[in-house]
């Protein structure tokens, strides 16, 4: 990678993977101008998990998991951190299923709703109202 301040090769100093939203940190450091900054680095959804829709295969969209969400969520105080946090959760979910990375829409909606059903009874009567494929 290359130094956000002098466009240089960097090296790594540190490094840790993080548990909960698989993630690795990193700590870098610059070999010309010595500046050091972190990175966060994580798999590319779009690219690793695809979505069988009628047939034909999409990319998965995190924001539109997030939009989702984040309507079932409207009228909590702190609904857009709540929302980013629940998309990560059912994403986390998502990667854990036995199948392979092509994952049905009713699959995505199921977790959505299992998630939402544990955090708030009133955003997952909301969302299953919005996803026929829950009743």
């Amino acid at each position: 990678m290359n130094c956000l301040y002098c466009g240089s090769k960097t090296s790594v100093i540190n490094s840790r993977k993080q548990r909960r939203n698989n993630n690795v940190w990193r700590r870098r450091r610059c070999q010309k101008c010595l500046a050091v900054f972190t990175t966060q680095e994580s798999p590319d959804l779009t690219s690793t998990l695809m979505v069988n829709q009628n047939g034909a295969y999409k990319p998965f969209l995190s924001d539109l998991l997030y939009t989702e969400i984040l309507l079932a969520l409207q009228d909590r105080k702190n609904c857009y951190i709540e929302a980013r946090e629940i998309t990560n959760t059912v994403i986390r979910n998502l990667l854990k299923l036995p199948s392979s990375p092509l994952f049905k829409p009713e699959q995505i909606s199921q977790a959505t709703a299992k998630v939402l059903k544990r955090f708030n009874r009133r955003c997952y009567l909301r969302y299953a109202a919005e996803h026929s494929s829950l009743e």
